[in-house]
């Protein structure tokens, strides 16, 4: 067996582990970075594949350019489920051709001094004294099994979790996803017929019954490119994803060529509020191992993106203070909690609000302007739902026909406010974790009831 020692050892070269590495390889940091698949197929995850450009502003991160760089997008399209409401939410960001971009911040990591292996699957866990130290790999390029210690560990294994899932059980990261927290997501790449109306607005459709649970995307990749698909709620015993994809999208997307399809696939993803923490004695987790996905419209990028930045920090941190323990970690959550996990919990009670709604109660409150565009905006960029007297009492009179719809939107503004004061107490060290994680626990569990009332 073969022996490397390192300070970092980063599993899996999606956005999240990319952008780590591209971080990383801008120290003095010794680090080793694999991924399972072969180089031209890192950053290969089925997914809508748009960023905000404010997440490459706020982090540091380059844009995407050249090939990298599919289309300049200026905002959002969202349609209620009749089509006949369709509100426009501006705003910048990429359509990106994710391989390409996380191969151009390896190969930049690499040109850094970064240590990059290909076809390279982390085994177990190399476990001392309760500590992460490391991982046994096997490189099936050279058929070598590498024993490879270090300081820090990261998961970066994206929806699979397959190495945290190896982690002794009371270690907190390992935190599993109920089916019911996750979307079944399906997607091609197709050209079109013709030129695509507006193609530098991304469309969403919000239909309990084309992608219950979910929505319909449809994501331009220029004026004759698109990507689309969907996303239903896991754990419901709903038809499988293809049966809903093959029989609605002509409807979403009439436009496309079928004949020219370039890429497909689907993936799992989870839309729920971050781990309880993202670090502990020796490891840490990024991206969608960590949850980090947007829980009201299932975008990852961006947000994995934040979870590398903070975990970056904190391993620089945690270098300086030569302290690799869940404490010399922990502002690694401090950081995400602050810049996305506190908004993240709370949209994941505004996600549970959305998908109790029948496609007429949406059609109603989008109409009737019951559920506002503004409280939309609102929760995406805060996570909050500010509901005055005055506000409930106009609302209300809006609501006549739909009086319960009203009573679900004061309930979700309610504790959507709760669980992120929760969030704003999160404990200094890692000792009060349990105590706040079940102060967390109990009021979704709250939320949940009070929805079925």
């Amino acid at each position: 067996m073969k022996r490397a020692e390192y300070d970092v050892l980063i599993i899996g070269l999606g956005i999240a582990g990319a952008s780590l590495a591209w971080k990383l390889s801008q120290s003095n940091l010794k680090v080793l970075a694999i991924d399972s698949k072969p180089w031209n197929r890192f950053g290969d995850k089925p997914c809508g594949d748009a960023i905000s450009k404010e997440h490459f502003d706020n982090l540091g991160m380059p844009y995407p350019q050249g090939k990298e760089l599919e289309e300049k997008v200026e905002g959002i399209k969202l349609y209620s489920p009749d089509m006949k409401t369709v509100w426009t939410v501006k705003g910048e960001g990429f359509e990106i051709d994710s391989p390409s971009y996380v191969q151009r911040l390896t190969k930049e990591a690499r040109d850094r001094g970064v240590e990059i292996l290909d076809l390279t699957t982390a085994m177990k866990p190399i476990i001392v004294g309760n500590k992460v130290e490391g991982a046994v790999l096997f490189n099936r390029r050279t058929n070598e099994t590498i024993e490879a210690k270090a300081k820090i560990t990261v998961d970066a294994t994206g929806y699979s979790t397959s190495f945290r899932s190896k982690l002794p059980f009371e270690f907190p990261v390992t935190e599993s996803l109920d089916d019911k927290d996750a979307d079944v997501a399906y997607r091609e790449v197709l050209n079109t017929k013709d030129e695509i109306d507006e193609y530098p607005y991304l469309r969403i459709f919000i239909t309990q019954k084309a992608s219950p649970g979910g929505y319909w995307w449809y994501f331009p990749k220029g004026p004759n490119k698109v990507n689309v698909g969907l996303g239903i709620q896991g754990g419901m015993g709903y038809p499988s994803i293809h049966e809903f994809y093959n029989k609605y999208v002509d409807y979403y997307a009439p436009d496309i060529d079928k004949n020219r399809l370039l890429v497909k696939g689907g993936a799992l993803v989870p839309t729920r509020r971050p781990l309880a923490t993202i670090v502990w004695d020796g490891v840490a987790v990024i991206g969608d191992s960590a949850f980090t996905v947007n829980p009201v419209h299932g975008g990852g990028k961006g947000s994995a993106m934040i979870s590398a930045y903070c975990v970056g920090k904190a391993i620089l941190n945690a270098f300086e203070n030569n302290d690799f323990s869940a404490k010399g970690l922990w502002n690694a959550n401090e950081c995400y909690i602050e810049r996305y996990g506190a908004k993240q919990a709370s949209l994941d009670l505004f996600r549970r609000f959305l998908q109790k709604l029948s496609d007429d109660e949406i059609n109603y409150g989008m109409s009737r302007k019951v559920i506002r565009e503004e409280d939309l905006l609102e929760a995406s960029a805060n996570g909050d739902l500010q509901l005055s007297t005055a506000e409930k009492a106009m609302r209300a009179i809006m609501a006549l026909g739909k009086p319960s719809l009203l009573f679900k939107l004061k309930t979700v503004a309610e504790y959507m406010k709760k669980v992120k004061d929760v969030y704003k107490r999160f404990p200094a060290e890692p000792n009060g974790l349990m105590k706040w994680k079940y102060s967390v626990d109990s009021i979704i569990l709250e939320f949940n009831k009070a929805l079925e009332k």
